[in-house]
């Protein structure tokens, strides 16, 4: 019998291309049919066929509370009686603006817009208005959203395959850098600094799988930006509100010009924002050099589900819960990996963590690590863990995204399960 999701799906690729709105959607990089949702609860996922999945994708990371959090959904219903979008302004963004700069220190003011990207590409285009400069530098392996400047094939020797490019973008204005490499930057901007408007980093590489910095990374970019006066711009759309309340530039004492949040601080809607220091958010003022603008830009809907958000993440303990969550689970990932004789490596900050399918007891630290790992191993992994009932994210290059509603049970279980698929897979 044709399963009514292959039957959905099949109907879809007539009038989308590929029969999504998003490429992670096809499940391309590890095999087997799109899910196709049919409901979401905590941390239970049901398709259309009537499957159960015990969610580990999180909305590649925007679901920090879990689905359908009764709180959220109350305060979204409760737009909803008052109005969509309808042009103007609302108390609750303004509240929701206060709470965000409130809670990190290197934001004087911020705006709203709809994705991350936009609020990249925003916070690029100050750089590039405030300094009067076109270059920026981006770390290979890394991925900023789909604005044109951050998806042009880079000129020069780049050492791996660049994640992320496309045909289609007029110029080509980035420099690349390996992730974690100082020196490497520091030769860049010693050949080109007064051409470099900014610096472009996550925090953590996230869009690697999970890649830490080094000790002094962020340190070592915040001075180089300083002394050739670049932005330095953190792009906090995964990592905002997922370790502290705020901006984790605070609490590993780092200071950016220019920061991007998206994701959680929407409570599940999209969302994105950008801020930073006041002498850079003028530029983006009536009559000043930068243009922004959206009609969804700051929605009551968005708002509404980002105060509701906010509020529960700001309860005491909250984090801390969050923290005992990630420390669980490395707990059992460590001890399955070692009943099973996996040589895998486990990397986790706070509720955030991934596994390196690569032979080896070491932290990977660039996207060159990133390439040497086994992408068929973890294809077939995908696959079995579906088949257990646990959804992963259909990439290798992207990290274990616990929330608030995993239950001790939900990650003993996952823990378990995926040390068993990946024994099977590397007998």
């Amino acid at each position: 019998m044709t399963r009514k999701s292959e039957i959905i799906f099949n109907e879809a690729n007539k009038y989308i291309p590929n029969g999504v709105s998003s490429p992670m959607r096809t499940f391309s990089l590890v095999g087997g049919d799109p899910i196709i949702l049919e409901s979401a609860k905590g941390t239970k996922i049901i398709d259309v066929d009537g499957r159960e999945y015990t969610d580990f994708l999180s909305g590649f990371g925007a679901i920090f509370l879990g689905h359908s959090r009764e709180e959220i959904s109350q305060a979204v219903a409760a737009q909803l009686d008052k109005g969509l979008v309808v042009g103007l302004s609302t108390e609750i963004e303004k509240e929701l603006a206060r709470k965000i700069v409130e809670s990190t220190p290197a934001i004087d003011k911020l705006r709203f817009v709809v994705s991350g990207s936009e609020a990249v590409m925003t916070a690029l285009r100050i750089a590039r208005a405030y300094t009067d400069r076109k270059y920026f530098v981006r770390f290979v392996g890394s991925y900023h959203g789909h604005a044109d400047a951050l998806l042009a094939q880079p000129g020069g020797n780049v050492a791996v395959a660049v994640k992320g490019t496309t045909n289609g973008v007029a110029e080509n204005n980035v420099i690349m850098c390996e992730y974690n490499n100082s020196e490497q930057l520091r030769q860049i901007f010693e050949e080109r600094g007064h051409e470099i408007a900014a610096v472009i980093v996550e925090p953590f590489a996230t869009n690697m799988g999970f890649v830490k910095p080094h000790a002094n990374f962020h340190q070592d970019i915040r001075q180089l930006c300083t002394d050739y006066g670049s932005l330095f711009i953190f792009d906090e759309v995964v990592t905002g509100f997922r370790f502290r309340f705020g901006g984790v530039s605070a609490l590993l004492g780092v200071d950016p010009d220019l920061t991007t949040f998206g994701k959680i601080i929407g409570g599940g809607a999209p969302v994105g924002a950008y801020g930073g220091k006041e002498k850079f958010m003028k530029l983006v003022e009536i009559g000043n050099k930068v243009f922004q603008s959206g009609t969804f830009a700051g929605n009551p809907i968005t708002m509404a589900a980002g105060n509701a958000a906010l509020d529960l993440m700001a309860k005491p303990g909250f984090y801390e819960a969050m923290d005992e969550k990630g420390a669980l689970l490395e707990k059992e990932i460590k001890q399955n990996f070692e009943k099973y004789d996996i040589p895998f490596h486990f990397t986790r900050f706070g509720a955030l963590s991934g596994i390196a399918f690569r032979r080896s007891a070491a932290d990977m630290q660039n996207y060159s690590d990133v390439k040497q790992q086994e992408y068929e191993i973890y294809k077939n992994v995908h696959l079995a863990m579906r088949e257990k009932g646990f959804l992963m994210a259909p990439s290798l290059e992207e990290p274990i995204f616990l929330n608030d509603a995993h239950t001790n049970d939900d990650i003993i279980r996952f823990a378990e399960a995926l040390a068993v698929s990946i024994a099977e897979q590397i007998k």
